[in-house]
């Protein structure tokens, strides 16, 4: 008999205080390689509560998970798409059981020469009405250790979501929240959001990132607006500026950018005098950190446009605002533990 870890009797959206519930996706599963559906990602997202329920209402079972091949049984009602006009019958989510077993995920670790392939669900069976999906055992170690850091997101909110890339884009985007601004080539996004059939830039910012970014500022609670960087003729560069949700500012972020494109069109000089003069009234950076902002002209543009968006509201900085922006600024590229 499989050992069956049943799903609580409560509200997977509400804690039993009422409040909105959230999940921490480990940052080395987020980081990690793999090719889920939208269906199969909020099976995976529904697991990762039930299993970090499990960790605080029985610690004890949870320490013998990684022995077993767990497996949790999840109600198709939980699983059905928000304004899902489609019925819930036997050939749907056979199909859908069909595919879960055919999952993998891949954790790389190049610096260690670690190559890991795992397939996530060994089993599932649709019946009646219920999903039950089995854990592949290696995997529960890497859910239950946030160690490594961690990706906080609203479950509601997630699992809002229609669309395969404003999932993916949705979770990259809660890992850079605290720092209100995340910094990706265009190679790279396509990368993670698994697009990179759309070669033409034009086409995917059209189908995939424009809709991505309207879904998640209309359904979840961050907003998120976009920057983009050419170098010649082509678009490279991407700077998300996230924030919670608060009320939709589209008009003055697009104002924003026009204003910031007439900045970066004035000769470098009278930047580099105007970023002298910010950086002496309002921060309290070291002498060589100046010089250096000063002079390197991807330093000196990102400087003023953290400073600016501070300025306008953008992003609201609950530390001090030289270690925010040298945090940013300054901060060491590290090797990725997962690819």
């Amino acid at each position: 008999m499989i050992p069956i870890i049943h799903i609580f009797e409560l509200d997977l959206l509400r804690n039993n205080m009422g409040e909105l519930v959230h999940i921490q996706e480990p940052l080395r599963l987020l980081l990690s390689r793999n090719n889920f559906d939208l269906l199969e990602r909020r099976v995976y997202w529904l697991i990762l509560k039930h299993i970090k329920q499990l960790q605080i209402l029985r610690p004890a079972e949870v320490e013998t998970l990684p022995s077993e091949f767990p497996a949790f049984k999840i109600p198709i009602t939980d699983l059905q798409l928000p304004n899902s006009s489609s019925e819930v019958n036997y050939s749907t989510y056979k199909r859908v059981a069909q595919r879960l077993t055919s999952r993998q995920l891949y954790l790389d670790s190049p610096a260690q020469h670690e190559f890991t392939s795992v397939v996530v669900f060994p089993m599932a069976r649709y019946s009646r009405g219920v999903l039950t999906v089995e854990v592949n055992k290696h995997l529960v170690p890497y859910m239950i250790d946030l160690s490594k850091g961690y990706t906080k997101l609203q479950l509601q909110a997630a699992l809002s979501l229609n669309s395969q890339y404003a999932q993916n884009l949705y979770t990259r985007l809660c890992k850079f929240l605290d720092t209100g601004i995340w910094r990706v080539s265009v190679t790279d996004l396509k990368d993670i959001l698994d697009a990179q059939q759309y070669v033409r830039w034009s086409n995917f910012k059209q189908t995939v990132l424009a809709r991505a970014m309207e879904e998640i500022n209309q359904k979840t609670d961050i907003e998120v607006f976009v920057t983009e960087k050419r170098e010649g003729r082509f678009i490279t560069t991407l700077i998300f500026t996230i924030k919670r949700q608060s009320r939709k500012d589209n008009k003055a972020f697009d104002a924003f950018n026009e204003e910031m494109d007439m900045v970066y069109a004035q000769p470098t000089e009278e930047l580099q005098s105007k970023a002298t003069q910010i950086l002496i009234q309002n921060y309290r950076f070291t002498s060589a950190q100046m010089r250096e902002i000063v002079s390197n002209e991807t330093l000196l543009q990102e400087f003023i446009r953290l400073d600016v968006l501070i300025q306008k509201g953008f992003i609201d900085v609950k530390t001090n605002p030289t270690r925010y922006i040298a945090g940013i600024l300054f901060k060491k590229p590290k090797v990725a533990a997962t690819k």
